[in-house]
């Protein structure tokens, strides 16, 4: 266990310098090390594909709460319109398109629409540690990062929503209708809302009890797994109310940090005054001023290391899923069914293309959406990196399916050709935009 944990912290390591040094994006990095060192020590044991699911299910709330870190409420509201089309209405076409062209597709396979439903929405869920990851080396337009970032992350909750309480149900023979699914959709949400709202106000009053830097670490941690764990045990979205409850606790906490900057910087103009003037104030003043002027800087700054803190615990969390994956992945099945990963590939490819078109085309004709460019588009399009939900959902399916291994191979054959060839696109799309973007960068800041 130990060299495994050896194994790991090396992978992370060359990774974030990877990304930090050479600007590639830690996912591939992290997928091609660990792939590497796995076959470089085939002696070493890693992990059993049940071990692995356990372990996919304990990590997801990390890598959601750290993308859920990234996104501020008045963002959120700014741009709510926009990304509830694309995480919404965008991902309920992609699977209704990916129902039609299945027919054809797998028609060899015979496969049921509720495993159809299942295998699109396990390849259209994305990764929002990946698309964090390529912005986070460059500078790009904040509302294409809210965009793409945004879409990431309520895409994931849709497309679990859609997998487990519609695909799985049919997979396991109930009969569903449309009503049922806009019935269960929307109790699912409400619940899901509800259990995050209010784990995000007991996070916040715990938060309030202390002002220890690591104990605001762990009660974010906290927060996450507890709204996680209770919408699970009611059978509803724990992603969702991950999502709700550190969106609530970090909203509340930047109000806080607001204030805690306005005093720092009239604290800042009493020392900058007095030094300037001949006025000589009390040392017992002077120092109360300074010491709370320390004191605030320092719980700003903690706030903000314990935000990289969580960044790290989610790269960790990949560089775990990712190495585990390689332990667990049969590369002959990626053989067997290569043609069907690679049609899989260009079809969902195609169907986010039109889908990522289409919302170009209806934002461009509302003033309350967000007009998307050409570049824009492109940059949306190769944002659609696949990863740890994916994992996720397959090892939600029920142990006697059918297609199990068929399912197996496209859907981590996804994973590796959407890091890989949809990663550095989107590097490459970015670099080509560079100048452009950072002028559209510099409007939004001035």
């Amino acid at each position: 266990m130990i060299l495994t944990l050896l194994l790991l912290l090396t992978v992370l390591f060359l990774a974030i310098e990877a990304q930090k040094y050479f600007k590639i994006p830690s996912p591939i990095s992290l997928i091609f090390l660990s792939y590497l060192f796995y076959y470089s020590f085939p002696n070493l044991v890693f992990f059993s594909e049940e071990t692995f699911a356990n372990l996919v299910l304990f990590l997801i709330p990390i890598l959601i709460a750290s993308d859920a870190l990234q996104l501020k409420l008045d963002d959120l509201k700014k741009n709510g319109l926009s990304l509830f089309y694309l995480a919404v209405v965008a991902v309920s076409l992609s699977i209704i398109a990916g129902i039609i062209v299945a027919n054809t597709l797998f028609i060899e396979y015979g496969l049921g629409v509720g495993a159809i439903i299942a295998l699109f929405a396990m390849v259209l869920a994305t990764d929002p540690v990946s698309v964090v990851s390529v912005f986070s080396s460059f500078k790009v337009p904040h509302k294409l990062k809210i965009l793409a970032e945004g879409e990431s992350l309520f895409n994931d909750a849709t497309a679990l929503i859609i997998f487990s309480f519609v695909a799985l149900p049919m997979i396991n023979g109930v009969e569903i209708t449309g009503l049922d699914i806009a019935a269960v959709s929307l109790k699912v949400i409400i619940l899901s809302v509800i259990i995050g709202l209010g784990v995000g106000f007991i996070g916040i009053i715990l938060m309030r009890l202390t002002q220890d830097a690591m104990s605001e670490l762990v009660l974010i941690l906290f927060t996450a797994y507890l709204s996680f764990e209770i919408a699970e045990h009611f059978h509803v979205a724990g992603l969702l109310s991950v999502i709700v409850a550190i969106i609530t606790l970090n909203h509340i906490t930047e109000k806080s940090l607001k204030e805690t900057d306005r005093r720092i910087r009239k604290s800042r103009r009493i020392i900058d005054k007095t030094n300037r003037s001949r006025k000589i104030f009390s040392s017992r003043f002077m120092s109360g001023i300074t010491y709370k002027l320390k004191t605030d800087i320092t719980s700003v700054e903690q706030h903000k290391q314990n935000l990289n803190y969580i960044a790290v615990l989610a790269l960790l969390a990949n560089a775990f899923l990712f190495i585990s994956m390689a332990s667990i992945v049969d590369l002959s099945s990626l053989l067997k069914y290569q043609s069907e990963i690679l049609w899989m590939f260009l079809v969902t490819t195609i169907i986010r293309a039109l889908m990522m078109a289409k919302f170009a085309f209806v934002s461009n004709k509302y003033q309350k959406m967000t007009n998307v460019s050409f570049r824009w588009w492109s940059v949306l399009l190769f944002a659609g990196i696949k990863g740890g939900l994916s994992i996720v959902m397959l090892q939600m399916l029920p142990s006697g399916f059918a297609h199990k291994e068929l399912f197996s191979a496209i859907v981590v054959g996804i994973i590796l050709l959407s890091t890989f060839l949809y990663a550095l696109t989107l590097v490459v799309i970015i670099l080509k935009n560079k100048k452009v973007f950072e002028e559209e960068y510099n409007l939004e800041h001035h």
